[in-house]
């Protein structure tokens, strides 16, 4: 768990202090974080697998890339920075929208946050980071809505998968 420090904001948004991630995620404080799909040709994306050995979510599938905001930080260097980091791609990212997702628990961690949610257009080889990833493949909807149907995806990937599939061509 991370003691990077990242801002702490409001229902608006504004930011009204700092805090490290793991105070975030254990007092449930209200704090900003990315998202980005990776979109393939044919209509395929990618999914990444979190780590196993993560506290957060182990094991399950979540959108490309996916990270905090850290402290002064915007919104889109993060998704790029993300996107490097754990996917090694780089690439124009287009903004989907800004949601504050309702409050998501697992082992008594609690995730409160608004997410800005991209996408980002790319057909390069993936170069994962094996730290925070187990893995990463391209899927397409069939096989994302099976995986959501028993339950191997993220709460908050669940719902921004369903943010993007209403904006984008089927």
């Amino acid at each position: 768990m991370s003691e990077e420090e990242i801002d702490v904001v409001d229902h608006d948004d504004r930011v009204v202090g700092t805090s490290t991630v793991r105070e975030c995620l254990e007092r449930a404080l209200l704090h900003r974080a990315v998202a980005t799909l990776v979109l393939r040709r044919g209509g395929r994306f990618v999914l990444q697998q979190r780590s196993r050995g993560d506290r957060w979510h182990p094991g399950l599938w979540t959108l490309s890339s996916t990270g905090h905001v850290k402290a002064g930080e915007t919104y889109a260097s993060a998704a790029k920075r993300e996107l490097e980091e754990e996917l090694g791609i780089r690439g124009t990212l287009h903004k989907v929208g800004k949601y504050l997702l309702p409050p998501i628990s697992d082992g008594g961690l609690t995730e409160r946050e608004w997410v800005t949610l991209f996408t980002c257009r790319s057909n390069s080889r993936l170069t994962i980071d094996p730290v925070e990833l187990e893995g990463a493949e391209d899927f397409d909807r069939t096989r994302a809505a099976e995986m959501i149907d028993v339950g191997l995806l993220t709460p908050d990937a669940v719902f921004l998968l369903g943010e993007c599939f209403q904006r984008l061509p089927s």
